[in-house]
């Protein structure tokens, strides 16, 4: 781990040199984690690939401001969580201009695009994490696509730390009743 953000770090600094190879690498390396929490945020293929370029975008624009004590993962997840948060800011928006009540958080993905052996048991998985409350699914895909720590989740969505744990003991707990629904036993 500590070697991964030694390069991440170089990588980093390549980019900002203006090296098209740091960006590259750091691109490769994480826009599959990244892509995958921001389309099962959004539900929407075309959105999630604009807030993913939009996601690395911002890293450059605001490269001043990378803690270089974070990895640089959990810092664009950052970047990529505040996409969503303005994407459902407009949507709100929009919707409220429209009259429209449609579309929600939690819309279902395409389960192609994941590279679980199992497509059964994938789709029931996905079913669970469309059902959480959007706090609690947030929290979960931050921690487990991005690995992000639980004291920079609770930062990002500007909750304490307690409540960021409280809402993925939330979330498994909730997981764990919607599969037991679907006949999967014992998930841990």
């Amino acid at each position: 781990m500590k070697q991964q953000a030694n390069d991440d770090q170089l990588l980093f600094d390549m980019w900002l040199s203006g090296d098209s190879k740091g960006f590259s690498g750091l691109y490769e390396r994480y826009r599959s984690r990244v892509f995958g929490f921001l389309l099962r945020m959004t539900g929407d293929r075309e959105i999630a690939e604009d807030m993913l370029q939009e996601a690395f975008l911002a890293a450059l624009r605001n490269a001043d401001h990378f803690d270089r004590s974070r990895s640089f993962l959990s810092w664009l997840f950052g970047i990529a969580h505040k996409r969503v948060i303005d994407y459902y800011r407009h949507a709100k928006v929009e919707t409220d201009h429209i009259g429209d009540t449609g579309g929600s958080v939690g819309s279902r993905f395409d389960s192609q695009e994941q590279d679980l052996s199992n497509k059964h048991l994938r789709a029931l998985v996905n079913e669970a994490v469309a059902q959480l409350e959007p706090s609690q699914r947030e929290v979960f895909l931050l921690r487990e696509l991005g690995g992000v720590p639980f004291k920079e989740i609770a930062e990002m969505m500007d909750c304490p730390i307690n409540t960021a744990l409280g809402r993925m003991r939330l979330a498994l707990r909730n997981m764990r009743k919607e599969l037991k629904k679907r006949g999967i036993n014992g998930v841990q």
